[in-house]
């Protein structure tokens, strides 16, 4: 479990730096393309910065199978989408509804990293 932990920790650092590239542009498009498209554009650029911190410094020697990330990336940005569009539908504010999902997909993600994307083995020691 102390690995694990570890792992969550840079995890959760490569994801604050992509968090605050996301909702950059978020925030940016927001007044122009509405909630949802703001959602998918912000995600898309998010899960980019994300794999390429992910490779570097969190999953480090550890192979990638890409089409694994794709889909985890593509189920991340369209579950993003669907949580903000559904819930600026309902009322909530855009924002709001943009942390509620963000909060979602971040649990959602390192599941499928740690244990299908990244070919999880935690007795390796990653580099520091």
């Amino acid at each position: 479990m102390p690995k694990t932990r570890g792992l969550f920790i840079r995890y959760l650092g490569a994801g604050f730096i992509a968090t605050l590239t996301h909702l950059v542009i978020f925030a940016c498009l927001l007044p122009w393309r509405g909630p949802t498209f703001s959602t998918f554009c912000a995600g898309a650029t998010g899960a980019g910065i994300a794999y390429c911190l992910n490779r570097a410094w969190v999953f480090v020697e550890r192979r990638c199978i890409g089409f694994r990330f794709a889909v985890c990336a593509t189920t991340q940005v369209a579950t993003s989408t669907l949580i903000v569009g559904l819930l600026a539908h309902w009322g909530m504010h855009a924002y709001l509804a943009q942390i509620t999902a963000m909060a979602i997909v971040t649990v959602q993600g390192f599941m499928i990293n740690h244990y299908w994307v990244f070919n999880h083995d935690i007795k390796r020691t990653p580099r520091r």
